[in-house]
């Protein structure tokens, strides 16, 4: 078959099924296209049997004042949680904020308290520790002063403790068993 014989057949058979009205557009709208006007929610189209669908049309039961109103209190509705929403988000960082001022208060306040704790430990433990000292000297001068008397508090006469050839005293008496 030639290239020729092969257009003339298929033009033969277009021409055909014109002509026989094999192809025709459905009487059905749902199967036609999508309409080039804008539908709206709460509207459908107006069809009428084997005609095409006309511009959108309320729905017999269709309120437009009712749905206006509707639309009007659900944005108002929506813009009043959202600020709301807004505001609650605020009190919560503003109260966040004041928390946080509270802690850092409280923990200087603890800080300073504990610095001057330590600093008045610090201080009662140097006193302590003078006054301690002066005990000790105070006691050894006490006993210095006490080595060469008796238990009595006399002067000392027992010169025969002394051990000349060492330059050693000999134990007191009371001290020995």
């Amino acid at each position: 078959m030639t290239t020729t014989s092969l257009v003339r057949l298929l033009a033969a058979s277009a021409v055909g099924v014109l002509l026989g009205g094999c192809v025709a557009v459905p009487a059905d709208p749902y199967y036609d296209a999508a309409p080039a006007y804008p539908t709206y929610p709460g509207t459908y189209p107006q069809t009428y049997p084997n005609a095409y669908p006309v511009y959108p049309v309320p729905h017999p039961g269709y309120d437009a004042r009712a749905a206006e109103r509707e639309r009007w209190e659900q944005n108002r509705d929506r813009q009043a949680w959202r600020e709301r929403e807004q505001r609650q988000e605020r009190e919560r960082a503003l109260q966040e904020r004041r928390d946080q001022q509270e802690r850092e208060a409280r923990q200087k306040r603890e800080q300073r308290d504990e610095q001057a704790r330590r600093e008045r430990d610090q201080r009662n433990h140097q006193a302590n520790e003078r006054r301690d000292e002066l005990r000790r000297q105070q006691t050894e001068r006490e006993r210095r002063a006490q080595e060469g008397r008796t238990p009595s508090g006399e002067r000392r006469t027992d010169y025969d403790r002394y051990n000349p050839s060492n330059g050693r005293w000999m134990p007191r008496q009371e001290d020995m068993p």
